[in-house]
């Protein structure tokens, strides 16, 4: 069963992601600007976070890893939350606010919400993807790499982060490239909390603050990229 988790983890997922995002490209010129349907695309990541979680519990089980979820709220792991938060923010800011593209290389535009509705269903899929993810990667991946590197912390949440990284890959080249340093920083939240929930919960406040503070230039952005020349 670990066999198979990380096999998939650190191989299938990312081919399925540049496959998505191929498949996203390719409808985008298709459908000449109109907009995918979000809610599917939600339930869609919801049910392969919770496939990966439950083959990443019975790795962990074949593997006897113990998973600790009960964090340390002390004023330097929360402290160190806060500023991971602010300084992920402050990079989709700058990514936002100086990037040279003429057209949106990624695909946020087309996970952001719209509607109410589709904002009930996505802070759904975002509190689903903060547990799942963080159980997988920085609890059960982080800890199974470790075993292989000799316990090296530092080598283990690089390789892990980098695996996370990849699994984004439907987000774009940039975006991947960005989310190695954030996954690292959660990892240390992990190492000064002592557990998930912490992470967990940063993790989720972010994707929401993306949304609010960003969703709109986003998807303003992108939409030039999305209509036909006239």
């Amino acid at each position: 069963m670990s066999l198979l988790f990380m096999i998939i983890i650190a191989a299938g997922l990312p081919f399925l992601t540049a496959q998505s995002y191929k498949n996203i490209r390719k409808m985008e010129a298709e459908m000449e600007g109109a907009q995918l349907a979000k809610i599917p695309v939600y339930l869609q990541s919801v049910i392969m976070q919770v496939i990966l979680c439950t083959l990443a519990f019975f790795a962990a089980r074949s593997e006897e890893i113990i998973i600790v979820f009960k964090s340390s709220f002390t004023l330097q792991s929360v402290g160190a939350a806060v500023g991971l938060i602010a300084i992920a923010l402050t990079i989709a800011w700058l990514s936002q606010k100086f990037s040279k593209e003429k057209e949106d290389s990624g695909t946020l535009h087309h996970i952001l919400p719209d509607t109410n509705l589709e904002r009930f269903v996505w802070i759904l899929a975002c509190v689903v993807a903060a547990f799942c993810e963080e159980y997988i990667y920085r609890g059960v991946l982080f800890q199974m790499v470790g075993s292989y590197v000799e316990n090296v912390w530092w080598i283990a949440a690089v390789l892990s982060a980098v695996v996370f990284a990849f699994g984004h890959g439907t987000q774009g080249e940039k975006a991947i490239v960005q989310i190695i340093p954030f996954a690292i920083g959660f990892q240390l939240l992990v190492l000064l909390s002592g557990g998930l929930l912490l992470p967990m919960i940063a993790h989720f406040i972010y994707n929401v603050l993306v949304e609010l503070l960003f969703g709109d230039k986003i998807k303003k952005d992108a939409a030039p990229s999305n209509s036909p020349e006239g």
